[in-house]
This record gives structure tokens, C-alpha cells and sequence, in this order.
């Protein structure tokens, strides 16, 4: 039995184009990318029941995020391009392809099991921090559609759905 470590799981965000896609490591400046799957609920009683019966319907999953804003970090720029414009519908939405480094398809293949998702990036506040602190953006994602299953090839830096 092994305990998995935070940094065994990669996230990448597509930062190019529909047309030309371009993933890149979110990674640098980031400190908080904690997601949520806020399990959507159906509770009732029934008549013979003692106690209340759960089954989950759905999922909202959501993505916290907090980053320092580095010049060249292209994922760190386009949090800071949605919120400092103020963009609104489909211009904040990119695809995000997560995978786990103990998923390996073939050893020593470099790709992944994997699973992408489009999100909407919902900015929360940017804030000087204390004194001399970072610039730091902070906000949500939240998810627009489902999982897609597939694959990601690390060197290549491409999706391959199933």
C-alpha cells in the first residue's frame, strides 16, 4: 500500500486555440487547485423507514485556485487576461486535462490515463498581499459538461479521447 503525494497528480489548461491546441503545466505560481465535486443530493423517507434514504443525482464540481502572477507562466496569464478584462461567457472557458503520474498506459510509455474537462474561470479578487508579497489572483472554476476519458501523451502534450 503507498500513500499518493499531491504532486503525483499533473493538471495541464489548454491556452491555445479551439483550432490548435496548447497545454501547458499549471504548475508555477499556483498554491492552491483544490477541487470540490458537490454531490448533488435526492434524500426522502419513506413511509417504513426509520431513517432517510441519499443517492447522489449529479455533481457541480468546482476548482478553488489561488496563484502568484509570474510574466511568463502562459496558464497564470490567462487567469490574469479573464479577470483584469473582465471577460464574460464562453471567452472564460478552457479545457483542463488531468492525470496521475501512477497511471502510466505502458512503462516508460509517457502517457496517461487521463480525463479533461472544460471549465468556466470565475475570478474572485487580486490582491497586492501584505508589505512586499506577490501580486495573487484568486477565484473558482466551475465545470461546463462532463468528463471526457482518454489519454495524455507528456511529451507531445495531447489529449487522445478514447
Amino acid at each position: 500500500m503507498s500513500l499518493r503525494l499531491r504532486n503525483e497528480q499533473k493538471n495541464y489548461m489548454d491556452v491555445g486555440t479551439f483550432a490548435t491546441p496548447n497545454y501547458a503545466y499549471i504548475n508555477e505560481g499556483f498554491t492552491d487547485f483544490s477541487e470540490s465535486k458537490n454531490s448533488v443530493e435526492y434524500a426522502r423517507t419513506y413511509i417504513g423507514d426509520k431513517s432517510e434514504r441519499t443517492n447522489v443525482t449529479g455533481y457541480a464540481p468546482s476548482v478553488s485556485y489561488a496563484c502568484d502572477v509570474y510574466d511568463e507562466d502562459p496558464v497564470v496569464q490567462a487567469v490574469v487576461e479573464i479577470t483584469d478584462k473582465e471577460m464574460l461567457g464562453s471567452d472564460t472557458e478552457r479545457d483542463i486535462v488531468q492525470y496521475n503520474t501512477f497511471d502510466e498506459e505502458t512503462a516508460g510509455s509517457g502517457i496517461y490515463k487521463a480525463i479533461k474537462r472544460r471549465w468556466a474561470v470565475i475570478p474572485d479578487s487580486k490582491a497586492g498581499g501584505v508589505g512586499t508579497d506577490a501580486l495573487i489572483y484568486t477565484g473558482a472554476m466551475k465545470a461546463v459538461g462532463a468528463i471526457i476519458e482518454g489519454s495524455f501523451d507528456i511529451s507531445s502534450k495531447t489529449f487522445t479521447e478514447d
